[in-house]
């Protein structure tokens, strides 16, 4: 029991370094964790102790230039993503100029509707 209660609380702390690190550096937060279906989602949060809002959207690429995603949500929506040149790509194809329309799947997050400061790019939603 007491080796579990330790083990819990080195990792707390180590996950509690990990996000202050982060910060520190100034990188974009993770995404954040959404169950079940879902194409868009707005969540109120606070980054540095300041209210923002992540706006997450998940679709299909169906155009793509160095500005900007267009993405074809589940309910059949299109969103127009835009992207700078601070924007962190992950995913097979790490550069949107890369991504095959039609293809490939991205979720993006942006920061109170500006640039996205992350884009994963995948084989499947």
């Amino acid at each position: 029991m007491r080796r579990s209660v330790a083990l819990i609380a080195a990792l707390s702390l180590l996950a509690f370094a990990g996000a202050a690190a982060a910060g520190r550096h100034g990188g974009p937060p993770p995404f954040p964790q959404l169950g079940g279906t879902w194409s868009h989602a707005e969540i109120n949060v606070s980054i540095k102790r300041q209210p923002h809002t992540l706006i997450v959207d998940r679709g299909l690429v169906v155009q793509s230039s160095p500005t900007q995603l267009t993405l074809r949500e589940s309910d059949g929506t299109t969103v127009v993503v835009p992207v700078g040149p601070k924007t962190k790509y992950t995913g097979p194809h790490v550069r949107a100029r890369m991504v095959h329309l039609g293809l490939y799947y991205a979720m993006t997050m942006r920061i109170d509707g500006g640039d996205a400061v992350r884009v994963r790019i995948s084989f499947r939603p």
